[in-house]
């Protein structure tokens, strides 16, 4: 028998009426796959999976205790008997997967942003740091209503079969509200030193605790520093641990960091972090807390560094969530020493920004996301094994490729390129981005375990394929940079992030570098990034308002903190129209101005991507069918998942 290879981490631990088989959890994050506030099949396969994946522990996205606390339609509610049948099914299939089911209690306070109509309930009368919205202030009659809704709810999810519950008292919601001295300015009892600010929450643990016995679990999840100043930093929340620990009746501390100021980009530490960035305070609130068990979480991708956060007592759970929606099978990937097969996140914080808009979690190169089954999902054997061309060794072409090969056809796949990866391994060489070559090298070990014959270097002809006279043909050629509207083409050094990238024609340490924008992904700053290492000065220009619209809330931050950091002038609003002799005019989009700048060494542009002409082909009555960007040219998931689903068709 093989020895476990992480011991520490697949080690029972105790958490107070239960015992976890071991030590990984899936914390809270919102999936937008509620309906009308009712639960769905989606939402339960979402936390199922995970359990048959290996998971010990199963906190639930948020749900509300209060009609006050729901946000829009997809949030849960927990305050009525509506979902009480989805709950009790949820739980007894997580129980029966050898999992425990953690209902996260929530109430939003003076960030309640999303209803038209409904008025904030504050703490005090600061306003939201996000949207700026003021609360109405909560009284201490209105206080005591928001506790019985807390206690109504847990007592709720306990007769519905679940182990426990969570309360949500991080991110600036109304728990962190009443903890944080930055948010509390009262001068009763709710607020003033440790024990007026922990009172709300005190009175919750209290009440569920004689509602629901001493075998139900209540974990608290609150911040072990909000990163602004005046609010709650590490010494702070050791003060606030150690009163809660000794107050008794909590179970567990989960630990988040930030708040929706600015430091919001901590709450879902991105891929330009350092791997496990926030440990070190989890470390110290395990030593305020007590003897409670302490989650530590942030940015923990692999089970290396999960074994060592248990091993050398930076937290005795470890919460993974992008890591566990990459792939739901972590857990026992891990426990079978099949680690290499663990489908790796990048922490690029794609999936947050699609859940930030309100659209349903979706994972880039996770198809079967929140599908029954996801956790063992492989492709089904093909009724008819065929003969496969894929011409394109991009992440579209190898997806196509080895889910082709893994359903039995036998693929031949060319790329261009002595390496896979096309436009995504220029991506991966960016400053900060070298993750996404990851999802590169997952889908080219797994052509190999597949058995595609894998021709990098090759460049497809349509006699050459042909030749082969195979029974499908799988395109995946990618796209091309498109010249930007309205610039002449008459002089200057001009050239697409691409070429620049590829280093076609431009080498050596330079004066000033213009970056024009029509891109605004995360891709694009990484190559402003580059070029501000590259280029003395560096100028980025676009015709919309602002910049990062394509990058999600969190990681546009970091955007605009590196861009800001490394002194690269923002120009809104402007495209380029000439370009000679070293001066470069810009013409406003709104009005009739233009501006010139100076001295100009380089203008680079990321635009809208094109199908070149030349991509054409011309294979007879063989099946073709195109994916990725020479199909319609968007954005990774597109490719992965068009690359998938085609394969499944075949």
């Amino acid at each position: 028998m093989t020895e476990q290879p992480y011991p520490h981490l697949f080690s029972p631990l105790r958490v107070g009426g239960i015992t976890l088989r071991n030590r990984i959890c899936l914390p809270a994050t919102v999936t937008n796959y509620a309906s009308g506030n009712r639960i769905t099949e989606r939402w339960k396969n979402f936390l199922i999976e995970r359990a048959r994946g290996g998971a010990a522990m199963l906190v639930t996205e948020v749900i509300a205790v209060d009609p006050e606390a729901v946000a829009q339609a997809t949030t849960v509610i927990g305050f009525d008997d509506r979902n009480d049948a989805d709950f009790t099914d949820t739980a007894e299939r997580i129980r029966a997967a050898g999992a425990a089911m953690i209902g996260q209690l929530w109430h939003p306070g003076r960030q309640q942003l999303w209803h038209p109509t409904k008025a904030p309930a504050g703490v005090s009368d600061g306003p939201d740091p996000y949207s700026w919205t003021v609360p109405h202030v909560m009284g201490d009659g209105e206080i005591r209503t928001v506790i019985d809704a807390y206690v109504d709810t847990a007592a709720r999810l306990y007769r519905c079969g679940l182990a426990g519950v969570e309360l949500h008292g991080a991110h600036g919601y109304l728990i962190n509200q009443f903890l944080s001295p930055w948010s509390n300015t009262r001068d009763d009892g709710w607020g003033g030193d440790v024990a007026g600010r922990t009172r709300f929450v005190r009175e919750i643990v209290s009440g569920i605790r004689a509602r629901c016995g001493a075998e139900f679990v209540i974990g608290l999840k609150m911040s072990g520093t909000e990163l602004i100043e005046g609010g709650i930093d590490v010494a702070e929340a050791e003060r606030l641990t150690a009163s809660l620990a000794g107050a008794g009746g909590l179970d567990y501390f989960a630990y988040g960091q930030g708040n929706f100021s600015l430091s919001l980009e901590a709450h879902v530490p991105d891929m330009y972090f350092e791997p496990g960035p926030f440990i070190d305070v989890h470390k110290r609130m395990k030593a305020a807390a007590g003897g409670l068990p302490v989650m530590a979480l942030g940015r923990i991708g692999t089970p290396d560094l999960a074994d060592r956060v248990v091993r050398d007592g930076f937290g005795d759970l470890v919460g993974m969530t992008r890591a566990q929606i990459t792939d739901a099978a972590f857990a026992e990937k891990a426990r079978n020493g099949r680690a290499e097969e663990i489908r790796p996140c990048v922490f690029d914080n794609f999936c947050w920004g699609e859940i930030h808009q309100g659209k349903p979690l979706v994972e880039f190169h996770n198809v079967h996301l929140g599908e029954a089954g996801e956790a063992d999902w492989t492709p089904e054997p093909a009724g008819t094994a065929r003969s496969v061309a894929v011409i394109g060794a991009g992440p579209a072409g190898l997806e196509a490729a080895w889910v082709a090969a893994a359903r039995g056809h036998r693929v031949i796949l060319f790329g261009a390129s002595d390496h896979p990866g096309g436009s995504l391994r220029l991506e991966a060489s960016l400053p900060g981005r070298s993750g996404m070559g990851q999802v590169i090298d997952h889908q080219y070990a797994l052509a190999r375990t597949h058995g595609v014959d894998l021709r990098l270097g090759q460049r497809a002809t349509d006699a050459g394929i042909l030749a082969l006279a195979p029974d499908a043909v799988i395109l995946a050629t990618g796209s091309a940079p498109r010249w930007p509207d309205g610039l002449e083409r008459d002089g200057g050094a001009v050239m697409s992030g691409r070429a620049y990238l590829s280093g076609d024609g431009f080498s050596g340490r330079r004066g000033t570098a213009v970056l024009f924008d029509q891109d605004h992904t995360a891709a694009s700053y990484g190559l402003a990034d580059r070029l501000a290492e590259d280029f003395d000065r560096l100028i980025l220009v676009t015709p919309r308002p602002h910049f990062a619209q394509a990058v999600n809330y969190c990681s546009a931050i970091g955007v605009h903190r590196r861009l800001h950091g490394a002194g690269v002038e923002l120009i809104p609003a402007m495209r380029p129209s000439r370009l000679g002799n070293g001066r470069l005019d810009l013409q406003n989009v709104y009005a009739d101005r233009v501006r010139s700048i100076e001295d100009v060494d380089l203008l680079v542009y990321t635009t809208p991507r094109h199908v070149p002409d030349t991509d054409m082909w011309d294979l007879g009555g063989i099946a073709m069918h195109r994916v990725g960007d020479c199909r319609s040219p968007r954005n990774l998931m597109a490719a992965i998942h068009g690359g998938h689903l085609v394969a499944l068709g075949l």
